[in-house]
């Protein structure tokens, strides 16, 4: 049993031994790594603060750069905002310029056209005054009347010419053109190519033309020479001589 003790004794021992050696350096590769590991955390969490540090001054020198560049567009766009609102003032005012010149050229032209405007009316008005008092004319009288008041008429232009000088007047036309309200009476028109040859010494052969709105009486061109005897020409007259009493 003593054999077998100092048999196995020994191994135990070498058995402890070893076993304590393996523990001590299994321990001290623990140790090792692990400084290594704390060593590598801290020098991470250096590497980690110097980035953050890094990051952040970035993100200072960012916001610095947007508060710079905000305020440039902010001045840049209240610079605009002035220059837009002069731009626009200008505009209106050469706008209304404008207008007040267009408006003061349209009173102009109102003005300018008014005289002629209401010497149109008139003129339509006289026209209308001829064309009622034909009416009226012919309402009131019979054809056999007007035929009688025509004849009348046209005598008056006939003892006219007669007493008319005719030596201040040169005739020299081959023709005379005759205008009357009905067909000339044989025994008038005979009178009037006797007192042509007569008063202007030519042979007039006489162009006669019947138009019913000169109502009575007639109208002739004799070369240069025009008269107008009707009766539409002395109600025109008529109304310019009202006018004038009316005016008064």
């Amino acid at each position: 049993m003593q054999e077998i003790i100092k048999i196995v004794l020994p191994i135990i021992l070498v058995c402890g031994c070893v076993l304590g050696i393996v523990l001590f350096v299994v321990k001290k590769a623990l140790i090792n790594d692990t400084k290594r590991a704390i060593s590598r955390v801290k020098q991470v969490e250096a590497e980690v603060r110097k980035r953050e540090e890094g990051i952040k001054k970035e993100i200072e020198e960012h916001e610095k750069d947007f508060t710079r560049k905000k305020a440039e567009a902010e001045e840049a766009l209240e610079k605009k905002r002035v220059e837009s609102e002069k731009e626009v003032t200008l505009m209106r005012e050469k706008t209304m310029a404008t207008a007040k010149e267009e408006g003061d050229r349209i009173i102009a032209s109102a003005r300018k056209n008014e005289e002629k405007f209401r010497q149109q009316i008139l003129q339509d008005m006289e026209e209308k005054a001829v064309d009622y008092g034909a009416e009226i004319f012919r309402q009131v009288f019979s054809e056999k009347m007007t035929q009688e008041l025509n004849k009348h008429f046209i005598q008056e232009l006939i003892d006219a010419l007669a007493e008319m000088d005719a030596g201040s007047i040169t005739v020299d036309a081959q023709d005379a053109s005759f205008t009357s309200s009905h067909p000339l009476d044989p025994g008038q028109k005979e009178q009037l190519e006797k007192l042509i040859t007569e008063k202007f010494g030519a042979q007039i052969k006489i162009q006669e033309k019947v138009q019913e709105d000169l109502i009575g009486g007639l109208s002739f061109k004799l070369g240069s020479l025009e008269i107008d005897g009707s009766l539409a020409s002395r109600f025109k007259e008529a109304v310019v001589e009202v006018k004038k009493t009316a005016h008064a």
